[in-house]
């Protein structure tokens, strides 16, 4: 079996520097030796686009890693390993997954909670499983990750939402399926996002800063939101699907023409008075997909011109 390995860097690809956690200078992965001093049958072709700690991935990177991913031969492997930091996991996950959505081979993102000298580190489980994932033939862009309760759960990338202080992971719509003792448990259909087709090998997208991202706290002070250079914003909402609507409709009459889109929301329930002041007032609601993938999404959909910012997100 031949497995195109993209690194990217991140806790899997890190060590004890000094004091602290760094990237290993050579770019390389404690996980991949250890992986192929127990494994024979398999051949890894290893490329290293970037070789960061994901907590600082920056437009440019999402830039270097888009033509890594346009360069995947799915021809030639029987599958592809992305490994990842796991601070941003969540928004590299859906990056990857919305370039590569329809991808004929199996693409597994894979990090580590903790470096792989740690004993409770599960960096080489995830590994393994992306590895077995592929050797079955599991079609879709998937993320195995085990979480603190010992469960290997197996995410669909665009569905990834974002680990909290603790090391867990979880899905929008829940894991996909979980695998234990060798074997693929679905829990759900496998969901993915998809873009429309506008960015291919000859067309690469090139991120910019220029999304902003808002999250809902009490008393936001919408007054003080500099929006400079600004093409559209993403607002998250409350876990009700709510925002203060008072301050925030006042600050949408503000901004005639800049598109303002709400998410998470899940189509078919009942919405509060709040948000539905918030969509009468011009808020573009984007139902049943995770904030991290609509926000790499609409980052996207500024890069193109073939269609507007809301066609494209819808």
């Amino acid at each position: 079996m031949e497995i195109l390995l993209i690194m990217t860097g991140g806790t899997i690809g890190s060590s004890f520097d000094g004091d602290s956690i760094n990237v290993r200078s050579d770019g390389k992965s404690a996980v991949v030796d250890r992986y192929l001093s127990e494994h024979t049958d398999i051949q890894f072709d290893t490329v290293h686009p970037l070789n960061i700690l994901s907590e600082s991935i920056t437009c440019d990177d999402f830039n270097i890693l888009a033509k890594a991913l346009f360069d995947v031969d799915d021809t030639k492997y029987d599958g592809v390993i992305v490994t990842a930091g796991s601070d941003s996991l969540a928004y590299l996950s859906s990056f990857v997954g919305l370039l590569l959505g329809d991808c004929p081979i199996p693409v597994m993102i894979v990090a580590a909670n903790k470096i792989l000298t740690a004993p409770d580190s599960n960096g080489y489980v995830n590994f393994s499983c992306a590895v077995d994932l592929i050797g079955q033939g599991i079609r879709g862009v998937l993320v195995p990750y085990r979480n603190s309760d010992g469960v290997m759960y197996v995410h669909a990338a665009t569905d990834l939402r974002q680990a909290d202080f603790c090391d867990d992971f979880d899905s929008f719509h829940g894991a996909y399926g979980v695998f234990e003792n060798g074997i693929l448990h679905e829990k759900r259909p496998y969901i993915t996002q998809h873009i429309p087709r506008v960015f291919d090998r000859d067309h690469l997208p090139r991120l910019s800063d220029n999304v902003l991202q808002l999250t809902p706290y009490p008393m936001q002070a919408y007054a003080r939101i500099n929006t400079d250079g600004v093409r559209a914003v993403l607002h998250t909402l409350y876990h009700s699907s709510t925002l203060d609507a008072d301050r925030f409709v006042l600050w949408v009459q503000a901004h005639p023409g800049l598109p303002v889109f709400l998410a998470p929301l899940h189509s078919g329930r009942k919405r509060y008075q709040t948000t539905v002041d918030a969509i009468s007032a011009g808020a573009i609601p984007l139902c049943d997909i995770a904030p991290e993938c609509a926000y790499m999404k609409l980052l996207l959909a500024c890069e193109q011109d073939e269609m507007t910012i809301t066609a494209f997100m819808g």
